[in-house]
């Protein structure tokens, strides 16, 4: 087995501590008019995310965004599309409008040293539980939700077809650039420190080669529209037989394959997989047919995902989920020679 050595987390004494996160999200609690009885943080991955209980039977969700990450007009445009999505009948959380009539107020976290501006946002609570996470694997129990995965998937899509943009609407695009770039949105996974030389060569050999194919793909509207563009099992809730989808962040613009391949990826390696896949698929195909080539490419963009994930924990270092790092590289590698064996 290959081995790893883990980049120091040299960054961690720089990010606002817990009770500091804490005290900011009481300060943003004002704007919405809130009067918390308790403020607890859930999870701190791309943001800081909190529960703020009203009262016994009522409570929020405020997210704390990661500086630098979407800016006000992105922000803005996710509460637009996620507004529209579930006013089209899609099981999402909406967010909530501040006393003025905004959904964004900003905050500073922390001290003079280790000081951040963030975007304060609150949406709607949803009961339940995540169906898995977006690194580790989870049990064949997930497997009879992905029929259902794959028609909220496709349900989507029908809507990012039909669905207008409002005037200054704005969110990234996850076309090869994107994914593939010089500079990409989860960064250059080929250059991550703890990688070793041969490691970083053969990732770098694989980004040309996924260039190559990504390129073959229509960006037409047939093949390419908004998407969540992280539906991993993590941003999907469980509640009793209901899912929810949660955490619109990354939405973008991006191939369809794309969505699938996200969706999906949690279970690789895992015996169920394939059953997953099938269930996905079929679930999918009853909203919206996709043709053996598009199905054929999801396969490209799984590779794609597992390289994209070591860029985007290698810009997290201060991440709980940065312990998996030696995983998701193992992963990533074993991805990539299956891609070139398939040359």
């Amino acid at each position: 087995m290959q081995n790893f050595s883990l980049k120091p987390l040299r960054t961690v004494s720089l990010i606002p501590k817990e009770d500091e996160f804490l005290q900011a999200a009481r300060v943003a609690c004002v704007s919405w008019n809130l009067n918390p009885a308790e403020i607890e943080v859930l999870s701190h991955t791309e943001n800081v995310v909190c529960r703020i209980k009203l009262s016994p039977t009522e409570q929020v969700v405020m997210r704390l965004h990661r500086p630098g990450y979407n800016d006000l007009a992105e922000l803005n445009s996710e509460v637009q599309w996620v507004e529209s999505l579930a006013n089209a009948g899609l099981p999402v959380p909406i967010a909530l409008p501040t006393e003025t009539g905004d959904y964004y107020c900003s905050v500073n976290i922390g001290d003079a040293v280790k000081n951040e501006e963030r975007f304060v946002g609150v949406i709607e609570w949803v009961d339940g539980a995540p169906l898995g996470t977006p690194l580790a694997n989870t049990s064949q129990d997930v497997v009879p939700h992905f029929k259902t995965i794959g028609t909220l998937a496709a349900r989507i899509r029908c809507h990012s077809n039909q669905w207008d943009h409002p005037e200054g609407f704005k969110r990234r695009r996850w076309d090869i650039d994107g994914l593939l770039g010089d500079a990409p949105l989860w960064g250059r996974f080929w250059e991550a420190e703890p990688l070793t030389y041969k490691q970083k060569m053969l990732f770098g050999d694989a980004r040309e080669v996924l260039r190559d194919r990504l390129s073959l793909l229509s960006t037409g509207s047939d093949r390419f529209g908004l998407i969540h563009a992280d539906l991993h099992l993590g941003n999907i809730m469980r509640d009793n037989h209901d899912l929810t989808i949660i955490d619109f962040d990354d939405a973008g613009h991006g191939w369809f394959a794309h969505e699938a391949a996200v969706a999906l990826h949690p279970g690789i390696g895992e015996p169920w997989f394939s059953r997953a896949r099938e269930a996905f698929l079929e679930g999918y195909c009853s909203i919206y047919e996709m043709d053996n080539e598009e199905i054929d490419s999801i396969d490209t963009f799984l590779v794609v995902r597992s390289l994209m994930i070591v860029g985007w924990l290698d810009a997290r270092p201060e991440l709980p989920a940065y312990e998996y790092f030696p995983t998701v590289i193992e992963a990533a590698e074993q991805a990539v020679e299956n891609l070139i064996l398939d040359l």
